[in-house]
């Protein structure tokens, strides 16, 4: 199965409480229930205010991947990566 990322804030979609929600209750196929719930953006963001809110989450993220990144190493890779998404294109 091909692994999905929400498309505002990269996080991945491996089971269905991961996924948003639409306007009538069904999940949402392209955002996370972090970011978008009864068919609308849980917040107004910036891609900015995006890369720092994701920046809280690099422990995490560094001790799944295997990586060692710093925040000054990750935040523009992180501004790069969001720049594909969906949201932010």
């Amino acid at each position: 199965m091909e692994e999905r990322v929400c498309q505002s804030c990269g996080m991945n979609l491996r089971s269905p409480e991961d996924f948003g929600t639409n306007a009538d209750g069904t999940p949402h196929a392209e955002y996370c229930t972090y970011c978008y719930q009864n068919g609308e953006f849980t917040r107004e963001a910036t891609v900015e205010e995006m890369v720092e809110s994701n920046l809280r989450f690099l422990d995490h993220w560094n001790e799944e991947t295997g990586n060692n990144y710093t925040v000054d190493e990750a935040r523009p890779m992180l501004r790069e990566f969001l720049a594909t998404l969906k949201r932010w294109k």
